[in-house]
């Protein structure tokens, strides 16, 4: 029979291409459990000392997440003492690894934790950069309940201004003159570092008021000594050496001024290699930058200027 009116056909049509989506509308069932939020190779990594929340999640056959997580169980079935409850709280106090099985319905799925707390982290006060320079490992160090570094970590570092610099892995890498903060956060601790980028400059003096972060190179053989023009103001000198090995210069004000170590008001932790002091200037006061007769035939890197005032 041919159907040759056009409405009963497209009647017909509609009708068969319903039957044909109801049929291959299948239901979302269970069928695996991922592994932890935060795991590698299946390992989870607890840097916290205050409980913390495990997080299986329960996928379907298009590996969807479903609403279901809350009635995975939890239970230790190997390693050391460390406490995991029924709903997957586990309390880290010490250095120690486990086994943990999740269970739901089912679906069984293993996986091991290791209990790394952290009690503080120890960060340099800052950071310093030239414009140009390539990405450096952040300074800081993670302890543990007994004061020893604590090495396998999971944590974030953020920047509060990207334009400055940024961060890539645990590395940081500048982008423009200016300063900002990074933020260190493993577990339940945290710790700020000043990330300050110098423009490079063949003078300190008669500079914008704006520009409070400058550098100079310096390259001096054995016997050189040189003087640098400063401006009248509060600020601390640094050297940035090109080799962190190698001893810095000489570095002292010949006339109207006075450094210290620190400016009285907290002590600064600096990296390795750097030469750092406070000093307090007035109109025509001088920089003498000095290589002795001995030591390394040539010393070269950044002397800068972190102006206060």
């Amino acid at each position: 029979m041919r159907w040759n009116h056009p409405i009963v056909a497209l009647s017909l049509a509609l009708g068969i291409a319903g039957v044909a989506t109801a049929a291959i509308t299948l239901r979302s069932r269970p069928t695996q459990l991922g592994v932890p939020s935060g795991a590698k190779d299946d390992t989870v990594v607890i840097n916290k000392t205050h409980p913390t929340q495990l997080t299986v999640s329960v996928l379907d056959q298009y590996r969807r997440r479903l609403h279901s997580d809350t009635a995975v169980r939890f239970r230790r079935i190997g390693g050391g003492s460390i406490d995991v409850s029924p709903s997957g709280v586990v309390a880290c106090a010490r250095n120690e690894d486990a086994v943990v099985q999740a269970t739901f319905m089912r679906l069984v799925r293993e996986f091991s934790i290791h209990c790394r707390p952290v009690v503080f982290v120890e960060a340099v006060s800052w950071m310093n950069f030239v414009v140009g320079d390539t990405a450096r490992d952040l300074s800081f160090t993670a302890h543990g309940p007994d004061g020893s570094p604590v090495t396998e970590l999971r944590g974030n570092i953020s920047l509060g201004d990207g334009s400055i610099a940024e961060v890539i892995g645990t590395r940081v890498r500048p982008k423009r003159a200016g300063q900002t903060m990074a933020v260190v956060e493993i577990g339940d601790q945290s710790a700020r570092v000043s990330i300050l980028v110098y423009r490079s400059v063949t003078s300190f003096v008669d500079n914008p008021p704006s520009e409070r972060l400058l550098a100079m190179h310096v390259r001096l053989v054995r016997g050189d000594t040189i003087e640098v023009p400063l401006p009248k103001a509060a600020f601390w000198v640094k050297y940035l050496p090109t080799d962190r090995k190698a001893a810095p210069p000489t570095i002292e004000l010949s006339r109207n001024g006075a450094c210290s170590t620190g400016d009285g008001m907290r002590v600064k932790r600096v990296e390795e290699g750097e030469y750092v002091k406070y000093c307090l200037t007035q109109a025509g006061a001088m920089m003498m930058i000095a290589h002795g007769a001995t030591g390394a035939e040539v010393v070269e890197g950044n002397v800068t200027l972190q102006l206060v005032w």
